[in-house]
């Protein structure tokens, strides 16, 4: 799941000792890990409410686009989808290299998402089918961001990050549950033995079928980082 984002990119913006005039944080200069760590922590609640003066959506609470898969044996569709939590993470590690043009983001965060979904085949070993509401907590999952830049000079004669790709892993540590309404028609046996299945194998389960939900999160941080390194350039953001 290349994901959510991107979560962790979406700070890369911050800066060192001089205060930016787009998020409430000081200026860093883009290698200084420490000050990179700190900027992205004070960043992070205003930047997923959503900044509408440039285009950038509201990514805390988030609305997922449709997801829809088919891995070993499960057909799986959620819509509706609304993730919560990315307001609240608690940033690990920033590292930025200019000479590559790379920077690192590694951070974790309590989390949990909602939306209806439709389930059919086999989770692992047991057969399901359901239709209905999902509810999936997330407990201390860590994501770490690989993404990769170019610095173009804008239309305002201004140089700009402008993202080329990313790729991320990420790693539930402590717990995940799951609460799914409608399985088996509504046959409550079945439900449960199901239930106890998903919450017993919890760390399987969501290693091997979660990261398409963590990819449409990540396509969703990756626009909204676009957009606002199309509107800010590097010497607003950062100390060069």
């Amino acid at each position: 799941m290349k994901m959510f984002i991107l979560n962790g990119i979406f700070l890369l913006f911050l800066a060192d000792y001089t205060r930016s005039s787009v998020l409430p944080v000081d200026k860093c200069k883009l290698e200084n890990s420490a000050c990179m760590i700190t900027a992205f922590q004070n960043a992070m609640p205003v930047f997923f409410s959503g900044l509408p003066e440039i285009g950038v959506e509201v990514l805390d609470v988030m609305e997922l686009d449709y997801v829809e898969f088919d891995i070993s044996g499960l057909k799986f569709t959620l819509s509706d989808g609304r993730l919560k939590g990315h307001k609240n993470a608690t940033i690990d590690d920033v590292k930025w290299d200019t000479e590559k043009r790379r920077f690192d983001v590694i951070y974790h965060l309590d989390s949990s998402i909602k939306g209806h979904y439709t389930a059919g085949g086999s989770i692992l070993v047991l057969p399901i089918t359901g239709d209905g509401q999902m509810k999936l907590k997330l407990k201390n999952m860590q994501i770490h961001f690989y993404i990769e830049y170019d610095v173009e000079k804008a239309e305002d004669g201004k140089d700009h990050i402008v993202l080329k790709k990313y790729d991320f892993d990420f790693d539930v540590r402590e717990n995940a549950h799951f609460e799914l309404s409608n399985l088996f028609n509504g046959n409550k046996e079945l439900s449960k033995i199901i239930h106890s299945f998903l919450n017993e194998n919890w760390k399987q389960v969501v290693t091997e079928f979660g990261r398409p939900i963590m990819d449409a999160t990540a396509k969703k941080f990756f626009k909204n980082i676009n957009i606002f390194f199309e509107k800010n350039s590097l010497e607003d953001i950062a100390i060069l």
